[in-house]
């Protein structure tokens, strides 16, 4: 999937992201959602918190939980894209057909600067199962802020124009 975004500007993206081949829990064999391992430092679902626990039902009483995380390549992509990244799972399909689930993510990038940087989405089934998603996020050139036109006093001759510049940083 890819988000593309002009830097210094902002861009909300819906991603669904389809997982394969899930299978029905029984709601005797599910495992403690504390024995899962840590779900990272971003988009991070607190186990603690039901409510903030993303669970597909299909309409038994019988729930799959997934955790997700978004995973960087490096310790310098991830300095780079966390703060810019926001992911918040936002709707959950189940097809029991199938076994398919559709899990809807809302994406945001907001870039201060042109890029381009992959990351990976893990999702978790507390029931069993991982899937793996690639992302790549892409920032264009900004708007040009202003232009500064220099009129020539004459051939072979200095001309000067003065200017502030302001540094967000």
């Amino acid at each position: 999937v890819m988000i593309r975004c002009q830097a210094r500007q902002r861009v909300e993206q819906r991603v669904e992201l389809l997982l394969m081949g899930v299978m029905m829990p029984d709601a005797t064999a599910l495992p403690d959602a504390t024995a899962l391992p840590d779900a990272g430092n971003s988009a991070e679902v607190d186990t603690d918190e039901p409510s903030n626990t993303p669970e597909v039902t299909d309409g038994s009483s019988a729930t799959l939980e997934f955790l997700y995380e978004l995973q960087y390549q490096s310790d310098e992509i991830r300095s780079q894209l966390e703060s810019l990244v926001g992911m918040e799972l936002v709707e959950k399909e189940w097809d029991t057909e199938s076994r398919i689930v559709t899990l809807i993510f809302n994406v945001v990038f907001a870039p201060s600067k042109p890029m381009r940087n992959e990351a990976t989405v893990v999702v978790q089934c507390a029931a069993g199962g991982l899937w793996k998603f690639p992302l790549v996020f892409t920032a264009t050139e900004p708007e040009v802020d202003d232009v500064i036109n220099i009129e020539a006093v004459g051939l072979n001759k200095e001309s000067v124009v003065g200017f502030k510049l302001t540094s967000q940083t």
